[in-house]
């Protein structure tokens, strides 16, 4: 797919392109986000030893993204997302630590849950959080109607506790006491908001822990050794890649139930689905054919996997080269939902430099050093839409 092709499928996403009768319909919004996986980890994008049925189907009927960048580590990619900045401007370049509760992401009544829950969406996340812990930083204060998840970096996916070994499990601001495997638990309860809210339209996150270590595996109850110390290979009794791979599979599991939820109420035409990982992989990920892995800013710690499916908006069975980032991911959702702020702008995501207003971008640049591109720094041209970048 071109960049002007691309362009094209994102003005369609805004109406420029569609009947006045489609246009009144805005979309259902699924974001679905995993942790720690690596670029080659999905069938999709070329695993040898995973199956990942549900999101090789997502890839077939949708558009998959090539070249999808995202911050080294999880907080800052997050920041990203729901605030719409560079993760500099808020002051989130590292991954919060457990017993940081006097700092987050602050508020500011414009990120991308609080604009599409202003123009009419219900909102929710369940999952992961990790941009504060204090009720001033939670995901209630930015805007998501509910919450159901945790706060910290990672937790011990059968006893619910973070690496100090403290519980962190909360429903909205309140701790929660569910039992059971928690890609299970975060499933269950985005297919019991799917259903609730089929009326639509409404905007979920469904943030999984999977398969950010501890590795864990489903359908073994388990206490993570040390509070969920991240083992290594030289470690004793160390987790293996075959563990790695059951945790995957099982949020794979995960998404095809939040899918097949949205067909069985009728919804899965009108919904757009996105699904992005947070960064690179980990040293049990596969992050081939890309070089290192999370929290370094070569291509393997930065180029992640995404896809966009929504059926007769965006093409399915597409592979493009185009260059994104986790900031389009929120222009292109405001834009979709048709949030004021967009209305404003009038500029879809990712229309390339000639097509668009210069008031309403910011040029950026792609630098690839190598054939093999092995570094790069990216920031995509983009609307600045959630804040000023």
């Amino acid at each position: 797919m071109t960049r002007a092709h691309l362009a094209i499928v994102m003005m369609a996403l805004l109406g420029a392109t569609l009947p006045a009768a489609a246009q009144t319909a805005r979309p259902n919004i699924l974001l679905i986000v995993t942790d720690d996986v690596g670029y080659g980890d999905i069938g999709s994008y070329g695993a040898p030893d995973v199956k990942t049925p549900n999101l090789d189907r997502l890839a077939r009927e949708g558009t998959r993204f090539s070249d999808f960048y995202a911050a080294p580590t999880c907080s800052p990619t997050r920041a990203s997302l729901i605030s719409g900045r560079y993760y500099q401007r808020v002051r989130i370049e590292r991954p919060l630590p457990t017993a940081a509760t006097d700092q987050g992401l602050r508020p500011t009544g414009r990120s991308l849950p609080a604009l599409l829950k202003s123009a009419g969406y219900a909102t929710g996340l369940i999952g992961k959080w990790h941009l504060g812990y204090k009720p001033e930083f939670s995901p209630n204060a930015h805007g998501f109607d509910y919450f159901f998840g945790f706060k910290s970096g990672l937790i011990d996916y059968w006893q619910h506790t973070d690496g100090n070994g403290q519980h962190d499990f909360y429903e909205n601001d309140q701790p929660a006491h569910p039992s059971g495997y928690s890609t299970d638990l975060f499933t269950d309860r985005g297919v019991r908001f799917i259903e609730e809210h089929a009326g639509g339209p409404f905007f979920l996150e469904v943030a999984f822990n999977a398969a950010h270590w501890p590795f864990q595996i489903p359908d073994h109850p388990s206490v993570a050794p040390n509070n969920a110390r991240f083992v290594q290979p030289v470690d004793e009794n160390t987790s293996t890649r075959a563990d790695y791979v059951k945790v995957l599979e099982r949020a794979d599991q995960g998404v095809g139930k939040l899918l097949a939820t949205l067909a069985a109420r009728g919804l899965d035409r009108n919904t757009l689905v996105v699904f992005m990982n947070d960064n690179g992989g980990e040293w049990l990920s596969r992050n081939a054919p890309l070089f290192h892995r999370k929290d370094s800013v070569w291509e393997g710690g930065v180029r992640v996997p995404a896809i966009m499916r929504w059926p007769g908006r965006i093409p399915a069975g597409r592979t493009t080269p185009q260059v994104g980032s986790v900031m389009d991911v929120t222009a292109t959702l405001l834009a979709a939902g048709r949030t004021a702020r967009e209305r404003e702008r009038r500029q879809p995501p990712w229309t390339p430099c000639a097509l668009r207003a210069p008031r309403f971008s910011r040029r950026a640049c792609a630098v690839r050093a190598s054939r093999a591109r092995v570094l790069s720094r990216v920031c995509a041209t983009r609307s600045c839409s959630a804040g000023s970048c």
